[in-house]
């Protein structure tokens, strides 16, 4: 077979997409690879490829090129197998899966997981989760949230050999939770509180002969018993002046950070914010309901609104098949994803000499505006927040009205 014409074409692919000199070169060299490969395997066509070639490929590719050595490999769990030569891999699959959507290739040895991995062992358990969808009316997050531990939950069922639902013991369920959650207190509460919702669904069902729920007792967690970080108005302004908006992903990065620290949206809201969700006639922007069910309408001041244009015109990728506002930087150029958001906020924070999240820049808006004596219900909705409890965490920041309750002498009492 003949794949000198597939990797020309590839290569057009990759240039046409804006990929970097370097990147081409290293996945061609390894293409090249391939192609020797598929001769000494005598293969009449890379339809007969199988994940089983990928370490054969690796190890071949270690005996003939006099560059290559063995790598110890990842020290963490990684989906490549062998755990080394990750980039040879990474190359392969890349071009394995571009081979399939173009219609070269009529299966793909190396097809991406789907969102929702099944199918489910236990049939209850994606009735449960279309039920969750249907009659709960949850926000898009929270149903992520609980397709990702239910899913779970029913793999690990299926890997202690628990085939129905009456061999469930209350062992199964300690184990689940401290293999998902540890020691950590917020997280065995989200696992109790999703397992809960499940064991009941399948006690009122009659599939488990007693209600295994009230067995779940999650240790008590004090909701404002923390107090929330927040940065000074000083570290933000520090932040922002440290971004080089003349370097590449600057204009971008600026307009991301002043967002948050102006408007106090999450990364997700962020990452999921589209170009007609921008208002320029009304100074107004609409973020989507993740974690709620309604859209969240902001006002745009006139530095983000500067940001913001300074980004699209100069800087944001085009032409662009995505509407989202914030696209990666290099190849491919796709929207960016909640934790790229949280990453690259950070990093500018590191950057400016500050150990922070970007979750911070929430709490330092939500501290900023209570400084200004705004109510907690005018706070409640800014941030979005459902349910009032939310916002009452931030009642420990208010240092000013704290000081001021602390010196009073109830003279006129």
């Amino acid at each position: 077979m003949q794949l000198a014409p597939w990797i020309a074409e590839y290569a057009d692919y990759l240039k046409s997409h804006a990929y970097a000199a370097c990147t081409r070169s290293c996945r061609l060299k390894y293409l090249q690879g391939l192609e020797r490969f598929v001769v000494r395997q005598a293969m009449n066509s890379l339809e007969d490829f199988t994940p089983r070639h990928a370490s054969v490929l690796v190890k071949d590719w270690v005996e003939h090129q006099p560059w290559a050595k063995p790598s110890a490999g990842l020290k963490r769990h990684s989906r490549f197998r062998p755990h080394h030569h990750i980039a040879l891999q990474y190359s392969l699959r890349s071009f394995f899966r571009w081979a399939h959507a173009t219609g070269r290739l009529q299966n793909n040895p190396f097809p991406l997981r789907p969102p929702v991995r099944g199918p489910y062992r236990f049939p209850q358990v994606a009735d449960y989760l279309r039920f969750v969808k249907e009659h709960k009316g949850l926000a898009e997050n929270s149903l992520v949230q609980i397709e990702l531990f239910v899913r779970r939950f029913d793999q690990f069922l299926h890997a202690h050999q628990v085939s129905s639902w009456q061999q469930l013991k209350i062992h199964h369920l300690d184990q689940f939770v401290r293999q998902q959650a540890s020691h950590n207190i917020g997280r065995i509460q989200r696992v109790h509180k999703i397992l809960r919702g499940l064991l009941r669904y399948l006690f009122s069902l009659g599939d488990l002969d007693r209600d295994w729920a009230a067995a779940l007792r999650s240790p008590p967690d004090y909701r404002l018993a923390r107090t929330p970080r927040a940065l000074a108005p000083q570290q933000v302004l520090r932040v922002l002046d440290n971004i080089d908006r003349q370097a590449p992903g600057g204009k971008r990065d600026f307009a991301i950070l002043l967002m948050a620290a102006s408007l106090g949206v999450r990364a997700s809201e962020i990452a999921a914010l589209r170009l007609e969700d921008l208002n320029w006639k009304q100074g107004v922007v609409r973020f989507p309901p993740l974690k709620s069910r309604h859209f969240l309408h902001l006002p745009l001041s006139w530095p983000l609104v500067k940001a913001l244009s300074d980004y699209l015109k100069n800087e944001r990728p085009r032409p662009s098949p995505y509407r989202h506002v914030f696209l990666r930087r290099t190849s491919p150029r796709r929207p960016l994803t909640p934790s790229s958001v949280a990453q690259l906020m950070a990093r500018r924070m590191r950057e400016a000499g500050i150990r922070a999240s970007g979750h911070q820049l929430r709490h330092a808006f939500a501290s900023e505006v209570l400084r200004m004596g705004t109510p907690f219900a005018t706070l409640q909705e800014l941030l979005g927040h459902s349910h009032i409890s939310s916002t009452q965490v931030y009642t420990k920041i208010d240092l000013v009205q704290l000081r001021e309750v602390a010196d009073n002498d109830a003279e006129n009492y």
